[in-house]
This record gives C-alpha cells, sequence and structure tokens, in this order.
C-alpha cells in the first residue's frame, strides 16, 4: 500500500474466502477481526505497537541457511477426510508444492502478464517448500498425513490445533473438505476456500485463536490445492485456481496482508482509507484498493485498468494481479518486493526456526535419499451395514509408503482372510465384525484393527406393515440407529410430540455443530405384507423453524436454515435413494424465531409423504428410513408419526384422505376417529395394538356418502400406550396412530 498524507494507523485481516452463489468473494474474514476489535477496545493499540515493531526490525539482517540460494520451508500436509474424494491424492500434493515453489521464486510463466508499472516491483522470494522427512518423533515420513475425521466437514483453527506437529518446526498445511467458523451460518453454494492465521506474534491472530500457538498453518480446501485432481473443480464452479488460493494462503503464513482490508468498514471506510484513516496492507509499493478486486466473468481484469483509490501519493492504478489480492487465481502472478521486506522479516522473527540447519536436519528435508518409509495400514469399505447373504467390498487406504503386501483378516466373512489388496468379502450371518488390514514393505509393516466396522443384518428381522410410530413406547438405544457427527444428536423428546407427548428431535438451536451430519435410522419394515395390487405410501410429520441473528454495527440481521433429506433403503443400508430433500425458507413449518423453536401446536408440523407405486413393492421386503440432518446454525427440528400403509390408486375418490383424524390425541377419557365419505364404500375401522394384533371392531359395513364420527371405546383397550386405527375403504387402508 502506498502511504496515505495524514493516516492514522489501520487494522488489517487475515485472509477467509467465502464465495457466494454469484462466484463473489464475500470478505468473511474482515468481519472476524472487525467483530473481535468491536470486543477489545485495547487490540488496536496493541496491533499498533506490533506493527511499529515489524517496521523498526524489518531492515535488519535477513541471512540464515541457504541450500542452493533459497531458504527451505519443511512442510507437513495433514489430509482430513472420510474417506471420500476430500482424501486427495499424493500426485494433486505434489503438484501443489512444484506450483508454489514456482510462485515464490518467480518462475510463473505469468509474469509476463504483470502490469509494465509493477514488473520491477515482482519479487523472487527465494523459499522453496519441502515435504518432510522425518515426523516430531524421528520416524521417517512421506510428509503426507492422512486423519479420519468427521471434522473435514466443519473444520476450523481447532482442527490445526487437533492435529498440528510442533509449528516451530514444521508449515502446517490442513486440507478439508469444508472450512466452517464457529458460531456462523453460511449461505447455500457458499464456501470457504482458506483460512490461515498470521504468526502466533501477530495481536490479530491472538484475537482469533486465543493465543493457542498450534493453531497456526494453512486451513485450506482441499480442491484449492495443486491444478489437477479435485482442483480442476474448485466448489463446483467449475474453475481451476492453478493453486493461487495456496499461493494465497501462504501469504498469510508469512505475515501478509490483503491490499483493500479496512477494519472501518463499519463507519464507511474502505481500503483506499481517508485523511484520518489509513487502510491497506503496510507495504509501501502496493497500491492501496478500495475493495477487494471481484471477477464478474471467468475473464480476469486487464492489468492497469482498475484505479479504486486516487489519494495515494503518487496515483497509481490498482495491483489487481497481486496474489493476495480476490482475483481468481490464474489472474494472479506477483509478490512485491516490499511484500517480500515483510516475508523476509517474519523469516527472521516468528519462523526463524523452521528454516534453521538444525532443523533442516531435523525434518529430514536435507536428505536425498529415496527410501521408501514404513507404510500405514488404513482402510475403508463401500459401506457400514449390509443384509445377511450380501457382500462387502474394501478398499486399502494405507498411506506413508509403498506397500508391498497386504494380508486383511474378516471374522465372519467368507474368505476369513484375504491378501488381495481391495477384497471383496461376503457374511452369511447375522452380527457385528471386526476387519484387520496388515500392510508390508522392505522397511517395515504396520496393522489395523477396527472393531464393530461391519453390521449384518437378519432380513428376518422385520416389522410387516402397516405400521405406525408416534415414539411414545420406542427405545431409542434398541430399535433406531444413531449415527452423529459431533455435539447433538437424534434424541428421544419427551415433552413434544404430534400424536401424543413424544418426539425424535436434535438441540440444533445451541447444541450442535455447524456444517456436521446427523443420521437416525429406522429398524427395518416388510411392505410386501400389504394388500397385494395397491400402492403404499411411507409419511411423516416434522416441525421446524430458521433461526434470526439479530443485525449489529458490522452486519445486518440474518436468518440460518438447516438441511433435512429422507433416504430410503431396501437393502439393509447398504446403499440409499434420496426421496425427500428440505432445505432452506421452504423447509419451515414455523416463521424463523431468535429463540429456541418447540412446537406448540399441530398447525406447526408438515406432512410429507414418500408414494411406493404397487409394481415396486415386492423391493420393499426389508427397508429402512434415514433421516440426516445438516446442520447450518438454524434451530430445532423434530420427527413424529412415521406411518407405513396400503393405498389404492383410487382410494381419493372414496374419500377426503385429509379428512381422517383421531381427535383429541393423545386420548385421556373420549376421543372420535372421523372422516369424509366421497361415495358408497364398504367401511372397515379396527383398533391395532403395538404388537399388530387387531384388539377391536368399530365398523364394518356399507356408508353411504357422507361425513363420520365414531367413538373410540378407550374402556374396552384395556392397557394404555400406542395403539394404531386402520380405516379400510372397500379393502384400502389409512393407517392412524393414537396414544392412550
Amino acid at each position: 500500500m502506498k502511504k496515505i498524507m495524514l493516516a492514522a494507523v489501520m487494522l488489517l485481516l487475515s485472509c477467509f474466502v467465502l464465495r457466494g452463489q454469484n462466484n463473489h468473494w464475500i470478505q468473511i474474514d474482515d468481519y472476524l477481526l472487525q467483530k473481535a476489535v468491536a470486543e477489545d477496545e485495547g487490540l488496536m493499540v496493541r496491533y499498533m505497537m506490533y506493527e511499529e515493531n515489524i517496521r523498526q526490525i524489518q531492515n535488519a539482517t535477513k541471512t540464515d541457511t541457504i541450500i542452493g540460494g533459497k531458504r527451505i520451508i519443511p512442510v507437513v500436509f495433514h489430509v482430513i477426510h472420510i474417506y471420500g474424494e476430500e482424501n486427495i491424492s499424493d500426485a494433486q500434493i505434489y503438484d501443489a508444492i512444484e506450483k508454489i515453489n514456482i510462485d515464490y521464486n518467480k518462475e510463473n510463466a505469468d509474469t509476463a502478464d504483470t502490469y509494465p508499472l509493477f514488473q520491477s516491483r515482482a519479487a523472487n522470494c527465494q523459499i522453496e517448500f519441502r515435504l518432510a522427512k522425518i515426523d516430531p518423533n524421528g520416524n521417517c515420513t512421506s510428509g503426507i498425513v492422512r486423519h479420519y475425521d468427521p471434522q473435514t466437514n466443519y473444520a476450523y483453527f481447532s482442527t490445526m490445533s487437533d492435529y498440528a506437529w510442533t509449528p516451530s518446526q514444521y508449515m502446517n498445511i490442513f486440507a478439508v473438505n469444508f472450512i466452517y467458523p464457529e458460531g456462523m451460518s453460511l449461505p447455500d453454494g457458499a464456501f470457504i476456500g482458506g483460512m490461515s492465521p498470521f504468526p502466533p506474534s501477530n495481536t490479530l491472530t491472538q484475537a482469533l485463536t486465543g493465543g493457542d500457538t498450534l493453531m497456526d498453518g494453512i486451513l485450506i480446501r482441499q480442491d484449492g490445492l495443486g491444478s489437477i485432481g479435485t482442483a480442476e473443480n474448485m466448489g463446483g464452479m467449475p474453475l481451476n485456481m492453478q493453486n493461487r488460493t495456496f499461493t494465497h494462503e501462504t501469504g498469510h503464513y508469512f505475515n501478509l496482508y490483503h491490499p483493500f482490508q479496512s477494519l472501518y468498514a463499519a463507519l464507511g471506510i474502505d481500503g483506499c482509507g481517508n485523511f484520518l484513516f489509513t487502510a491497506g496492507d503496510e507495504v509501501d509499493d502496493t497500491p492501496p484498493v478500495a475493495n477487494a478486486t471481484q471477477n464478474t466473468s471467468v475473464n480476469c481484469f486487464t492489468p492497469g485498468s482498475l484505479n479504486t483509490c486516487t489519494n495515494d501519493s503518487p496515483d497509481e492504478p490498482d495491483m489487481i494481479e497481486n496474489y493476495m489480492d480476490y482475483q481468481f487465481g490464474y489472474c494472479n502472478n506477483i509478490f512485491s518486493l516490499g511484500q517480500l521486506d515483510r516475508i523476509n522479516t517474519t523469516l527472521m522473527n516468528d519462523r526463524r526456526k523452521l528454516w534453521s540447519y538444525e532443523n533442516l536436519i531435523a525434518t529430514g528435508v536435507l536428505d536425498t535419499s529415496t527410501a521408501p518409509c514404513t507404510p500405514v495400514a488404513d482402510f475403508f469399505s463401500e459401506t457400514h451395514f449390509v443384509c445377511a447373504g450380501s457382500t462387502v467390498n474394501y478398499f486399502d487406504a494405507s498411506f506413508n509408503g509403498a506397500v508391498d503386501s497386504w494380508l486383511w483378516s474378516f471374522p465372519g466373512g467368507n474368505p476369513s482372510s484375504s491378501t488381495d489388496q481391495n477384497p471383496i468379502v461376503s457374511y452369511s450371518s447375522p452380527g457385528t465384525y471386526a476387519v484387520t488390514l496388515n500392510v508390508y514393505n522392505a522397511t517395515g509393516n504396520d496393522a489395523l484393527t477396527k472393531t464393530a466396522w461391519i453390521t449384518v443384518f437378519d432380513t428376518a428381522s422385520v416389522i410387516d406393515a402397516p405400521y405406525a410410530e408416534s415414539f411414545e413406547t420406542i427405545n431409542f438405544a434398541n430399535d433406531v440407529v444413531v449415527i452423529n457427527d459431533a455435539s447433538s444428536e437424534w434424541e428421544l423428546n419427551s415433552g413434544i410430540g404430534y400424536t401424543g407427548s413424544k418426539c425424535a428431535y436434535i438441540n440444533n438451536f445451541d447444541g450442535n455443530t455447524s456444517g456436521s451430519y446427523d443420521q437416525l435410522i429406522t429398524p427395518a419394515f416388510n411392505l410386501t405384507s400389504l394388500p397385494a395390487g395397491n400402492h403404499a405410501k411411507i409419511s411423516f410429520r416434522y416441525s421446524y423453524a430458521g433461526k434470526i441473528t439479530p443485525g449489529s454495527l458490522l452486519t445486518a440481521a440474518d436468518t440460518a436454515f438447516d438441511k433435512l433429506n429422507v433416504y430410503v433403503s431396501t437393502d439393509c443400508g447398504k446403499t440409499w435413494t434420496n426421496k425427500i430433500s428440505l432445505a432452506g425458507a421452504t423447509m419451515g413449518t414455523s416463521a424463523p424465531i431468535e429463540t429456541t423453536f418447540e412446537p406448540t401446536t399441530q398447525t406447526e408440523w408438515a406432512l410429507k409423504e414418500i408414494a411406493i407405486p404397487s409394481t415396486q413393492l415386492p423391493l420393499y421386503a426389508n427397508t429402512r428410513l434415514k433421516f440426516e440432518f445438516y446442520a447450518n446454525g438454524g434451530n430445532n427440528i423434530y420427527i413424529d408419526d412415521i406411518s407405513i400403509y396400503s393405498i389404492s390408486a383410487g382410494i381419493g375418490e372414496y374419500i377426503n384422505e385429509k379428512s381422517f383424524s383421531v381427535f383429541p390425541n393423545p386420548v385421556t377419557d373420549a376421543t372420535n376417529i372421523n372422516f369424509d365419505l366421497r361415495k358408497n364404500s364398504e367401511v372397515v375401522i379396527s383398533v391395532i395394538d403395538a404388537n399388530g394384533r387387531e384388539v377391536m371392531m368399530i365398523e364394518n359395513s356399507s356408508l353411504s356418502s357422507g361425513s363420520y364420527s365414531y367413538p373410540l371405546p378407550t374402556e374396552q383397550l384395556g392397557a394404555h400406550g400406542n395403539y394404531m386405527i386402520n380405516l379400510s375403504i372397500n379393502g384400502e387402508s389409512l393407517i392412524k396412530s393414537v396414544v392412550f
């Protein structure tokens, strides 16, 4: 930033990159640090003192261990994954290292695109990044470590703290699937490309990390690394950023700021600053920029074509091709000499041990040998659930060293052992089984056992339809499967329900982690027990409201919504088909609120249905439902009244289905069964208990069209509990659950 006359010191921001639905980068980082300043009046003073100290030492000696004319930086990649595409290949990481070394040594061909005025300012940083060959425990490493952890979908600074190797010895790079700052909600289609703190001594870093020195390194989306593999389609735009997201984030690691930043944006002051307040990156040879340079198409702006600030002296165009601005990566091509001065200062202070000769020896980056390391055993399978008699595909995911041979052990499986790299195993008996993998190469071997890895279900253990579940008598521990990423999970709520006083719910308002998934899987149902030739319906009720976040000086009011997906499996959970997707404002059954949402009336519940054609019913002999909730900073969700019943194609010709009700419900002393017939019909009304037995016949006769209301003689039911009202119209059934 060229100095602006009569300017005061200005706070700057680290890079948190967020793409909105219009492919623009939203400055979420500005908000986080503006918030920190608003909450800590002394932060600005500490920052001013920090930057003054940086200026005083910037011209200090800049020599230490030079290898081939370059400073060598030991690097370790932590790939946080759940065995999906986010578990990027070694080849993509090698490509990222190659590309960043090109950028930092001014070997990139697109330096020819730098605006002529700035070409003499283009810096050769003379830095080389190398994968570490020795880990903190003195063991051989490939410099690429892989960690299975669902937080890859909601990574934040705490992820860095969980897995960091000694930050003074290694530049830690954390490759994740999705970055999600705590306490925030992101709009659909938005994502954060990277979040990298400045060096630990920077007061701005301390404001964001709380002084945790393990929160140090590069937190980046996996598709922001390299130019091959997942990087060819960053965030599904599709755009290839040519590794420049990585280059940008490492700039922050070396204490570089954005050229456009202003913590005074809430006061209407942009990156140009004014006669009272300066703004920018604390670098003399990068002209100030009013706001982040945003591509309006896939094309780059012509260098020198924008001049958003005219109060710098001399007045120069924006350096929109700078790595620290916000154009798409393939539009950037330069670090300036002033930025290099700041990088050098950081290398002689916070990062000095990193490239010292002693550390280069300790991390093995001077070792030119090519001997493989001992492999680290790891594996995954296509599923965790199968029917007895089914097969499971297993996949080797070992890392750290090339594997020469494999030895698998499959208790309960056929074969019970295998030397294939990716074996296929069948299971004939119900149960829960462990899996063990041993891997070997010339250097050594490793073994991994995953207990309770595969659950094999008995295909005969099913519940015959029709079925109704209002969660009044269910045992969550035994009757359903709950899979939880983090924090809150699906559980039984004993005070709220559409029917009765219980339901399944998630405390998402203040007890869940944004970006996490929660799954609820039902028992198996047999839909082939329904009358032949009829269609079937699976229905449930849910209640949900968005969460309002009030506006502040820095931000406008916002409303966060979560997502609910409902899946059906007909093979014991081995594969799933999405049947219902709910998201955004249309997901709400009640108006958004600022407080915890709890439905108080039946009008705050919505009915959702899945139709199964009669021709497909033979495929539904073993049917499970999965309710998958994606937390996005919204409110609580409730599920009740799961029902499975038979319908004919023309049942609506004879009855208004919406008129069928049991009220009041739950029942205390008396209740009525209500429905409207459109045509004369044969009507049977029966009561079925929780075990599927018919315990009462209320009606079995021909009825004329009209409205009907039958009292339910509760005194004849005997025991209190959960019952189903089966209303059969001309042989086709509708089901309602009732609690007595």
